[in-house]
């Protein structure tokens, strides 16, 4: 965000009506109309379209669609003032966890990550843990419907230090990094 052409492509975004009737359904409203600018300028650059040809909308459950131009996705995660955003000419999902929240429970694990987890270090496993959950919620976003999925149903494999598989309803290739607060993750369809 700190490049000149960035500053300037949010400069350039003006709150339209859609996007204040979106944050105005918000309790955080100040904050999602920015992370919407913020999405309308990131898809905007990676178009080279004028902010103003962009539009956003939700779908029925909540997820961010970019209806101009044509051809676009994009997804959000995160929360506060940390957000990750995802903009690509493909069905893209991201997902971002703060490295201080808790692992979730093990029972949201498929038993051959249980087995995975289990060969690590004990103080490696957190981490371990954290890293899989995001490339659960990503692939389950990228799937569109993440709130009927049992996390335990999404299978995850971890292939290197920063690329990983989810498979359910298909298979995701996913890349998940760890940064000084959080691990963040990006998946697409394989």
């Amino acid at each position: 965000m700190d490049s000149a052409a960035t500053v300037r492509s949010l400069g350039a975004t003006h709150a339209i009506a859609v996007d204040l009737a979106d944050a105005a359904r918000s309790p955080d409203a100040g904050g999602r109309l920015l992370r919407r600018h913020l999405a309308r300028a990131l898809v905007a650059r990676m178009a080279d379209v004028p902010v103003a040809e962009v539009r956003l909308s939700r779908t029925s459950l909540g997820a961010p669609v970019v209806v101009t131009p044509a051809g676009w996705y994009i997804s959000q995660s995160g929360r506060g003032g940390d957000w990750l955003i995802g903009a690509s000419r493909q069905p893209i999902a991201v997902d971002r966890e703060p490295l201080d929240d808790a692992p979730p429970l093990r029972d949201m694990l498929a038993p051959a990550e249980i087995q995975a987890l289990d060969r690590l270090a004990p103080a490696d496993q957190p981490l371990d843990w954290l890293r899989r959950w995001t490339i659960k919620e990503a692939h389950a976003k990228l799937i569109g419907s993440p709130l009927r999925i049992r996390p335990e149903a999404i299978e995850t494999r971890l292939d290197t230090a920063v690329e990983a598989t989810a498979t359910f309803e298909g298979v995701s290739h996913c890349w998940t990094w760890t940064t000084a607060t959080a691990i963040e993750t990006v998946a697409i369809w394989a």
